[in-house]
């Protein structure tokens, strides 16, 4: 892809304090590339798994925040100092079992979807290949993340869907489909969810336009992406309405609701067969790269630089080969990339393929200037 003359999030600095078998932990990376190579177990992914926190207060490698906390300990931080177009700022977030924290220069930011725009990130880890053979749950929550960078009232807007169809479900489980009040949550759902259908659809046509012309490129037209976003619920508010209403017995004997954009789904062909059932895994590796490298344009193209790049042990899932490809795919770009390895070999392809590189080796939770 040809490179985009546009500024980059940089990580300037990160300390890091009991976040998995990180007990202490200061780095300071190169503006470029940045390679964490050991062995299995070293603590790598934790790293990355850092950064991903102090940028965005979430962990790409499970929901409940508390089993990032080091065991033994009573809480773990991150602390970090970004720069970009707009400065330089220290983001940390502070974690307990119970409880998380996030300040921006010493200071509590409105909310959490504004801490989280402050400083773009993607990641693509082994679990990413749930993107193009998994439920349609991970499709949604990628055009979720990429949406709060064009508009962090997404969040809200779907915090608020959220809490008024729970409202309804708990009225009909207790009171049955005729109970009072049904209507107000009703009213509160399509207008929410109307909401959340439209920047869904927006970003679905960014990203998929994105994607097939990344997979094109890859495979020089032998492979054809179709991406289409498929709503949960109507596009009519009257006609949703209706619906909501129509099926309120059913939804109460389900304990679900029938119709919403919690229905939603993104469905990805190739050359006309779906990708969840008939893709090769090489196509699944592939069309998901195409993916992340998508939401990279898609994110940048939102918050006006380049999003900082983490990239989990690639290439055990790639062969030699696949990662050249792979490097050549994202083109000579200006984002500051970290990744990890476990294979000392690579780090000739890296170097290559990515320009200088600065070479971190871990053991043990520790950065240390020696290989394992």
């Amino acid at each position: 892809m040809a490179a985009r003359q546009q500024a980059s999030a940089k990580l300037e600095a990160l300390e890091v304090r009991n976040i998995r078998n990180i007990e202490a932990l200061g780095l300071d990376p190169s503006p470029g590339t940045n390679v964490i190579c050991g062995a299995n177990g070293q603590g790598k992914t934790s790293l990355l798994e850092a950064i991903y926190l102090v940028a965005t207060t979430r962990s790409f490698r499970t929901h409940r925040l508390r089993e990032t906390i080091r065991h033994g300990t009573d809480g773990g931080s991150a602390k970090a100092r970004f720069e970009d177009m707009l400065g330089d700022r220290e983001q940390v977030v502070g974690l307990t079992p119970t409880q998380r924290s996030v300040r921006v220069d010493g200071q509590r930011p409105a909310s959490l979807a504004q801490y989280a725009v402050k400083t773009p990130v993607v990641v693509f880890h082994p679990g990413e290949l749930a993107l193009t053979m998994g439920p349609a749950s991970g499709r949604r929550t990628l055009l979720n993340r990429i949406a709060l960078f064009f508009d962090p009232t997404t969040h809200a807007v779907q915090h608020a869907y959220g809490e008024a169809m729970r409202a309804r479900q708990r009225l009909l489980q207790v009171q049955g489909p005729q109970a009072q009040g049904l209507e107000a949550y009703e009213r509160l759902m399509v207008e929410h969810g109307m909401r959340i259908t439209r920047f869904r659809q927006d970003v679905a046509e960014k990203l998929a336009n994105v994607a097939r012309g990344v997979l094109d490129q890859a495979t020089f037209g032998s492979l054809r992406l179709d991406a289409r976003y498929v709503p949960g619920g109507s596009l009519d508010e009257q006609e949703e309405c209706k619906r909501l209403v129509a099926s309120r017995s059913q939804d109460c004997r389900r304990s679900s609701s029938t119709h919403g954009p919690h229905r939603d789904e993104f469905l990805l062909e190739i050359n006309g067969a779906s990708t969840r059932t008939d893709a090769s895994q090489g196509q699944h590796r592939l069309l998901t790269l195409c993916l992340k490298i998508a939401e990279m344009v898609c994110v940048g193209q939102a918050r006006g630089v380049n999003p900082i790049l983490l990239l989990d042990d690639v290439s055990s899932e790639l062969d030699a080969e696949r990662t050249e490809a792979f490097f050549d795919l994202l083109g000579h770009r200006n984002e500051q990339v970290f990744l990890t390895t476990t294979r000392a070999e690579m780090l000739s392809v890296f170097e290559r393929k990515m320009g200088e590189t600065n070479v971190f080796w871990m053991k043990g939770g520790q950065i240390g200037g020696k290989p394992w």
